[in-house]
């Protein structure tokens, strides 16, 4: 049996006298089979929630299943059981989502980020039940919780086990503790405080490994991915006298260098220790016509406000989009919106 560590017995008496999770808790207890699904391009706290919150539901005696858009990446794969996570694309997921009573949308903020697991679950005539801590969050679900005050979807999904009564085994710990340790940037942004530290505190009592955690989340770089790293990095660029750095990947880069485009999300580490930056951003040219952009902000630029004007979001501090357009406009657009932005933050 699962040891309840003390943060996690003061959390759950207090969860439990949060009414905004009873609506969640009431769904849970009614129905028997659940799906449950993320967002497009998962990163760290969304496949991190999603098998925490499988975990609980299988702990309560519930049958459920993962049905994501995209495939789970390399990286967050060791967090994922054989056969926890259908992906789109074929009759499987259709299946999953046509014989469960109710869908648990994690960490998205719209349905198009939901990519085709939007269509079939509103066909499906599903309960959907949407937690998230995105600002704007306009998916639409009969229940949501939605927590912009919180670090990351992970440490609602921990707030959740205590709503329900629910001590955390080690192995839903560490999913709890990639998905907080990921989205805060080594517990640096969104909103990282004194409480991101104690549930990070409480989830190595409960059986994380610190330094096993980082080497599974961060150890898993091939020698071609840093080959590309090296040659993107010899073309940084910068503007408003070093406040704005960023970096281009073009196809043709990481065609030659045979990496998937996804694994450069990882790029946006590097230009935030250049000096004196204040906001920065990695572009990656997926394929032709199509290009994703991923910022975080160092100062007070709110990129996620700049991620949505160009039909993306995010946080004030960490923010993306996916913009249709030549390379070269893309760029072009997205650094003149931060130079208007820092210049009208300025004025």
């Amino acid at each position: 049996m699962a040891a309840m560590v003390p943060c996690q017995r003061r959390e759950r008496r207090r969860s439990r006298r949060e009414p905004l999770w009873k609506g969640v808790t009431d769904v849970i207890r009614a129905g028997r089979s659940f799906a449950v699904t993320s967002h497009t391009y998962p990163d760290g706290d969304s496949v991190g929630s999603m098998v925490a919150l499988l975990r609980l539901l299988r702990g309560m005696g519930k049958s459920a299943v993962g049905v994501n858009p995209a495939p789970v990446p390399p990286a967050y794969r060791f967090m994922v059981r054989r056969g926890d996570v259908i992906t789109c694309g074929g009759g499987a997921a259709a299946r999953a989502l046509a014989g469960a009573d109710a869908l648990f949308i994690l960490d998205a903020s719209t349905d198009d980020r939901l990519g085709a697991v939007h269509g079939l679950s509103m066909r499906a005539g599903l309960t959907r039940v949407c937690i998230d801590h995105h600002p704007g969050n306009v998916v639409g679900a009969d229940v949501k919780v939605v927590r912009t005050e919180a670090s990351s979807t992970a440490e609602l999904i921990y707030d959740l086990h205590g709503a329900c009564g629910r001590a955390i085994d080690r192995e839903t710990a560490l999913a709890l503790y990639t998905g907080i340790h990921t989205d805060t940037v080594s517990f640096n942004f969104l909103g990282a405080n004194a409480r991101t530290h104690e549930l990070a505190a409480a989830l190595i009592r409960a059986g994380v490994d610190p330094a096993g955690a980082w080497i599974r989340i961060y150890g898993n770089d091939s020698p071609r991915l840093l080959r590309l790293a090296g040659d993107t990095l010899a073309g940084i660029r910068t503007a408003d006298g070093g406040r704005i750095v960023w970096l281009e990947v073009r196809a043709r880069d990481w065609h030659r260098r045979g990496v998937d485009p996804a694994a450069t999300e990882s790029f946006t580490r590097f230009p935030l220790t250049v000096r004196g930056a204040g906001a920065i951003a990695v572009f990656c040219e997926e394929r032709r016509g199509r290009v994703r952009v991923s910022m975080r902000a160092l100062d007070a630029t709110d990129v996620g406000r700049i991620a949505r004007g160009f039909g993306g979001g995010g946080h004030r501090t960490s923010a993306g989009a996916v913009i249709g357009g030549p390379f070269e406009r893309v760029v072009r657009d997205v650094i003149r919106a931060l130079r208007a932005r820092r210049a009208g933050r300025r004025g």
